[in-house]
């Protein structure tokens, strides 16, 4: 288990993660960016409760850059957290920034309905 307390900031610059049971976020949580594009970081959890802190990948001005796997860790019958359920990234009174480089195209618009089936 991880307490990231007020006033500390957790910088996450292992390539992976232990398993961790919980992560209790009211300082800061930042996923820096890898050394390449093809750079992987793993983040494994069972859940990560942001308690009126700061959980960030990137920026709008500074996107993460490389690829980050965050996995959450469950099983059905595992306890859960109140209103937020277990395999969680649960956000309250925080903030959650998630910011990768753009991508192109963001949408797409179909010609026609595309039906139950359709190729």
């Amino acid at each position: 288990m991880v307490y990231i307390p007020p006033g500390l900031h957790l910088l996450v610059d292992v390539d992976t993660t232990a398993l961790l049971s919980a992560v209790v976020v009211q300082g800061s949580l930042i996923f820096p960016s890898g050394p390449t594009p093809d750079h992987v970081r793993r983040f494994n959890a069972f859940y990560v409760m942001n308690n009126g802190g700061y959980v960030e990948a990137g920026t709008e001005t500074h996107p993460y850059t490389s690829k980050l796997i965050i996995t959450m860790h469950s099983n059905r019958d595992d306890p859960e957290l109140p209103v937020y359920g277990n395999k969680v990234i649960a956000t309250y009174n925080g903030v959650t920034d998630f910011h990768g480089i753009p991508r192109q195209p963001t949408w797409s618009q179909l010609e026609t309905t595309a039906n139950i089936g359709d190729n």
